[in-house]
């Protein structure tokens, strides 16, 4: 496997964030490099004040802000067109109807299951009549009965008010489409710099086996035997050798116009990137690959076999392993999928499900949050990530905010860093330097048995992407490179790529961290070289003396040392609670999550063999960490048989290892690190009643976790802690109360100070608030339960009196270039806005930063783009140029020139200070470059453009210090050619505009092109002919003069002419290009004057035949007359390699049918004898307008039900598995 091919399946360590945070990745093309999340670092005042907002209130009575009824999600106001959703009803869910029952001591039977599904029956079915009674056409797309009582469906926007009204309805939310939250791989050395013993790490990879004590829980069982764990995930590689002999079985939910073909309901495999059509890119918008790896990595962390060379092995290797597939494309799927996955998980009889996913939305009352509740209720233990999107309050996402389900957080584990004591020496330069950090190195290599005493070191220019090395001869040397532009990731793979032995990244200018180091440690993986990390002012040096002294300059690596930095932090990225609106205390518990090593998918088109060798990776994110807990939920289960859902909850609260709270509250680690042995194996759990409203019916369940909710000033409020001692023994248990953050006359108390019991016993906990407390202040900690049998805490939180609503905490643009044109190309982009509370009044203004004394005002704000009330949660505003001012009373719309700006946001609440931010520079570009001036002189074509990147570079500078290079986000391509391409590059362009290009020894008359491309997705070509000679050069593409003739050649003699024959014959010229391309389809299409009556002899003679036989497995031929078709596979084609000719007569003839009847027959040819074809299981295409038809086999009279079998790209029913014969389509 190539280096190329390994960076798809190996270690991508800091793939998924250092791109994502950075630069995404970089192309080998010029082109390919402009990106319109690049984004220049600014700073900037916002001057938005209130007189902003009073302007808006004049005509606030013209404001379009719909407040629609709370059974409304709020995402769903001022929607048009067609909305998916998903309708809650009244009725309570078979899961939600039996947590109640048990809850009040009721018994619960499968009766009792069966009477709640027949009254949801009931109401759905009374729901569709009262839609028709209401005029609302909704498309179905599944229903729900089991973990939610709900159906999936496709309504028109405008009738969302009426379906509220329906008396069976109980909420309306959106059907999202839920995306996999960007895994964060960096981790800055300042917040590890404990460092541990060398003894513990067990190995080179530190996995979290060790470092948790897993192998003691492996002593006492049986590594999870006879548990049923699903994964609702990407899916899985079920071929995988770490996983195939465990993998069970699976269902798969993604299907759609995302794929090329139609996946069976049962295969959760990933998706691979042979099923992407043509019309989907490989990158989207967000960076995501279409094709998926995650759902495999998780299931690694659970399942994996340790068959490969890295002793990859899963923390509970033997349980029964299930893929349910509710993510696609991009790693994203809907909510109907996900809750589907969910329902039939339960269904299947999974005993623990992982949930790897989510969404952004804090919000406790969600479809995928009820879901995760009522699987517990049913008695599935539910493990949810709480998201990727800290480290700031309530970033927690769906499910994980659901307060019955088990909620995951992300710590790291020990982690090795190597450094380096190093002297740069070139000419008369030499810098001494100690304690220089590798911030990469080869996976199970030491940076000391890689590199020599003394080592070349070459300045490769630019910022180290694929074209900087091109003429630079790094092999076996260092490269020498400079921070910027794309990630750190492709700087060291480029260096790979061209040879380096190792490389020195050096901090830019603006870079953070800077004049320092960049300070971050990015890992160890097969493709990574050993890499220096330096900081700009002796990087800046050491280059500047390389280039003085003839490009040669020497690094002698003095001494070589490592350290293990200790884990145990919570990761920056892990996402915080509490969840919204209870103030309920999440994540529940936390996990190894940093630099997880585990099993990631092979795929074909990227490696033809299928080898495994390399297929592991480090991902990191709280999905990494979730699988932690639900194969540690497995392992208890098989040890603790009698245990429910609830009993495997507190036993992980309960028995977790608190880290460091002056660090991380109770919203950062819960309960705290997971402790499997003690989980596994205590005697005693503690468990804290808890109510949850979903859809208006309250649930009692029990957690480890005491939340006092949002409680009322000068009350008492008591919560009972239930204590179970399982042990058979008399034990006392000692109660105190730990705050981390107290208030002034608030106090927690116990009951009694201890109780002893050899059973059950309770005390109460009661949190005293007096009067005068100010409204939103917060008290939380941990109650520290002390026992003979051991120590336990409790985490504990309240939010006293009304919550105070906070402002602004987060804003940001999707990309920082568009052009507003109307192209369809980056014509907008989004804001999101991220708020703390609801607000009173938003304003989103556009900041004119070449101007800013420009608008009405004379400060700079050109325009408002929205202004909002109410808004709260995460927020998203499109911004596309579009504006208005408020002139005489109104709105005038209009639109703001292209320009560089900021978005500003000022935003008013009462109770609190206002807030304000801003995100930018975005440039507006809506022109292509423009050709200024172009002239020849000798053999050099000088051109000037006129471009707004160049045009305002030294004005930024100057008043904002961006002092960019305008190619990062302009190039230019040429093309010299006369009959052939004789030249072709792309163009360095000087900051004036101007340029050249030396075409040596070129004379006469040529055709010069030249392309030009934006990072905002403008594009232009000119094309000139030049005249060398005669040093001219005009626009537009002239008929160039004449070579002089070459004498004719005698002409051959005619062969006779052969027979010609009736039949249309296929040529292989014209199928090699489709046979040989990417294409799952290869289309002959009859011309109509080769059909005569509707009748034609198709001939395909042997080199067509063993061409067809040899395609793709994965391929199909079409053969197409009039809109019939015939398709066949290469095996058929295979059947047929034995004649030296097949004709197939292909006929459609009108009749009494809705089609034509379409009749296929074949004749072979070997040695001049026609023969018998026999030909099975292909497949023809029947011209129809939709589904609603039925096809009729003409000569036996059987009927084929047209359901499911309509291709609307092609307009054809389908239909498989056919003979020769005659067919039809006809109606229902």
């Amino acid at each position: 496997m190539n280096n190329t091919l390994k960076r798809v399946f190996i270690m991508l360590t800091v793939l998924l964030v250092v791109i994502g945070s950075l630069s995404p990745m970089v192309s080998a093309s010029e082109f390919d490099s402009l990106d319109s999340k690049s984004k220049l670092d600014l700073k900037h005042e916002v001057k938005l004040s209130e007189k902003d907002i009073e302007k808006q209130l004049i005509v606030e009575d013209q404001l379009e802000v719909l407040n629609g009824p709370a059974t409304l999600s709020e995402e769903l106001e001022d929607r048009t067109g067609k909305v998916n959703v998903i309708v809650h009803y009244r009725e309570p869910s078979v899961g939600l109807s039996k947590g109640i029952s048990e809850s009040q001591g009721k018994k619960w039977s499968n009766l009792d299951a069966d009477k709640v599904r027949q009254k949801i029956e009931k109401q759905q079915l009374q729901a569709e009549k009262s839609m028709r009674l209401k005029n609302i056409n909704a498309n179905k797309i599944r229903k729900f009965n089991l973990v939610i009582n709900a159906e999936a469906m496709t309504v028109d926007a405008k009738d969302l008010h009426k379906l509220i009204e329906l008396p069976e309805v109980a909420l309306v939310e959106e059907d999202q489409l839920v995306t996999l939250d960007p895994e964060i791989t960096e981790n800055f050395v300042g917040d590890m710099s404990d460092s541990v013993a060398e003894e513990a790490i067990s190995n080179p990879y530190i996995p979290s086996i060790s470092h948790l004590g897993i192998d003691k829980v492996w002593e006492i069982g049986n590594k999870g035997e006879g548990i049923k764990v699903g994964v609702l995930d990407t899916g899985i590689d079920y071929n995988h050798p770490d996983l195939k002999d465990i993998y069970k079985g699976g269902r798969n939910y993604a299907n759609g116009a995302d794929y090329l073909n139609a996946r069976a309901a049962d295969d959760p495999y990933e998706t691979a990137p042979s099923e992407r059509p043509s019309h989907l890119p490989e990158v989207n918008a967000n960076g995501s690959e279409y094709y998926t790896t995650h759902g495999t990595h998780v299931a690694g962390t659970i399942a994996a076999q340790n068959k490969g060379n890295f002793g990859v092995i899963g923390i509970s290797p033997n349980v029964e392993l299930y893929a349910y597939r509710v993510l696609g494309a991009y790693g994203s799927g809907r909510t109907n999928w996900i809750v589907g996955g969910i329902e039939d998980a339960v269904k299947d009889g999974m005993d623990v499900i992982n949930l790897s996913l989510g969404n952004t939305s804090p919000d406790e009352a969600q479809a995928n949050s009820f879901a995760v509740n009522n699987a517990m209720l049913l008695g599935t233990v539910a493990v949810s990530a709480t998201g990727n999107s800290g480290p700031n309050r309530s970033t927690v996402g769906g499910p994980a905010s659901g307060a019955i389900g088990i909620s995951v957080g992300n710590t790291t584990l020990p982690e090795e860093h190597w450094y380096g004591d190093v002297t740069l020496k070139a000419g008369d330069y030499e810098k001494e330097l100690n304690d220089v950090l590798f911030m990469t190195f080869t996976l199970g290599e030491k940076p000391e048995d890689q590199l020599n005493d003394t080592e070349d070191v070459v300045v490769v220019p630019g910022v180290g992407d694929v074209k900087d090395f091109e003429g630079v001869d790094v092999k076996e040397k260092i490269a020498l490179i400079q921070r910027g532009d794309i990630a750190f990731v492709e700087k060291v793979w480029n260096a790979r790529d061209a040879g380096a032995k190792g490389a020195i990244i050096y901090n830019s200018e603006s870079g953070s961290g800077s004049p320092g180091p960049y300070g971050a440690f990015l890992g160890q993986a097969f493709d990574y070289l050993p890499t220096l990390d330096l900081s700009f002012t002796d990087g800046k040096a050491f280059k500047e003396a390389i280039e003085k002294n003839d490009g040669t300059g020497t690094i002698d690596y003095r001494a070589f040392n490592s350290e293990v930095v200790a884990g145990d932090n919570v990761n920056d990225s892990s996402s915080r609670g509490p969840s919204k609106p209870n103030f309920d205390i999440k994540p529940d518990v936390s996990a190894p999550g940093t630099n997880i090593l585990s099993t990631v998918p092979v795929f074909e088109e990227f490696d033809p063999e299928m080898d495994y060798t390399y297929a592991y990776a480090q991902y990191t994110g709280t999905s990494m960490a979730t699988p932690h807990i639900t194969a540690i939920s497995a392992l208890i289960l098989e040890l603790n048989p009698d245990y429910d859902a609830f009993d495997v909850k507190s036993a992980l609260s309960n028995t977790a290892k608190l880290l460091d709270t002056s660090k991380f509250d109770v919203f950062a680690q819960g309960a705290g690190l997971v402790d499997p042995y003690r989980a596994a194996t205590t005697d005693t759990l503690l468990k804290v009643e808890h109510e949850t409203t979903m859809d208006g019916v309250s649930n009692l369940h029990t957690r480890g976790t005491m939340s006092f909710g949002v409680i009322s000033l000068g009350k008492d409020t008591t919560k009972e802690l239930l204590i179970e001692n399982r042990s058979g023994a008399s034990t006392t248990y000692n109660f105190e109360v730990m705050p981390l953050v107290g208030a002034d006359g608030v106090t927690i108390t116990p009951s009694v100070s201890s109780v002893t019991t050899d059973g059950t016993a309770t005390v109460d906990f009661t949190i005293s608030v007096p009067e005068g407390i100010t409204p939103g202040t917060e008290v939380q900690g941990y109650i520290n339960v002390t026992s003979d049998q051991g120590n336990y805490q409790i985490p504990y939180a309240a939010l006293l009196g009304k919550e105070v609503v906070k402002g602004i905490e987060s804003i940001g643009l999707n990309d920082y270039h568009i052009s507003p044109n109307g192209d369809g190309v980056l014509d907008q982009t989004l804001l999101t806005t991220v708020f703390g509370g609801k607000q009173d009044m938003t304003i989103f203004d556009y900041y004119d930063l070449l101007n800013p004394d420009a608008g009405s005002n004379g400060d700079g704000y050109v325009g408002t783009i929205a202004f909002e009330m109410g808004l709260e949660g995460n927020h998203e505003l499109k911004v596309d140029g579009t504006m208005y001012n408020i002139e005489d009373g109104v709105r005038v719309p209009g639109e703001v020139a292209d320009g560089v700006y900021t978005v500003d946001a000022f935003s008013v609440y009462s109770g609190s200070e206002n807030s304000s931010d801003y995100d930018g520079p975005i440039f507006i570009k809506r022109e292509a470059t423009k050709i200024e001036d172009i002239s020849v002189t000798d053999t050099t074509v000088n051109l000037t453009i006129d471009d707004l990147y160049f045009n305002v570079r030294e004005q930024l500078a100057t008043m904002y210090n961006l002092d960019y290079d305008p190619n990062i986000f302009v190039k230019g391509k040429y093309t010299l050619s006369d009959e052939e391409t004789l030249s072709e590059g792309f163009v360095s362009i000087a900051n004036d505009g101007s340029t050249n290009v030396d075409f040596k020894d070129v004379t006469g008359v040529k055709h010069f092109v030249l392309e030009f491309q934006d990072a905002a997705g403008n594009g232009a070509t000119y094309e000139y002919t030049v005249n060398f000679d005669e040093g001219t050069i005009v626009e537009g593409l002239e008929e160039l003069p004449e070579d002089p003739e070459e004498p004719e050649e005698p002409e051959e003699p005619e062969e006779p002419e052969e027979p010609v024959s009736d039949a249309y014959e296929l040529k292989l010229a014209d199928l090699h290009a489709a046979i040989a391309g990417k294409d799952k389809t290869v289309v002959a299409k009859v011309p109509a004057e080769a059909v005569v009556d509707g009748s034609v002899d198709v001939k395909a003679n042997k080199d067509v035949i063993d061409a067809l036989a040899g395609m793709k497995h994965n391929k199909s031929f079409v053969l197409d007359v009039d809109g019939y078709s015939v398709i066949l596979s290469p095996n058929h084609f295979k059947e047929l390699q034995g004649l030296d000719s097949v004709t197939f007569n292909l006929t459609h003839v009108a009749d009494e049918y809705v089609s034509d009847v379409f009749t296929v027959i074949a004749t072979g040819e070997v040695n001049g004898e026609v023969t018998e074809v026999a030909l099975s299981n292909f497949s023809v295409g029947l011209p129809a307008t939709g589904n609603k038809y039925n096809v009729l086999f003409v000569d036996s009279g059987k009927v084929v039900k047209g359901n499911g079998l309509f291709d609307k790209k092609k307009g054809q029913l389908i239909v498989k598995d056919v003979n020769f014969g005659s067919y039809a389509v006809i109606s229902q």
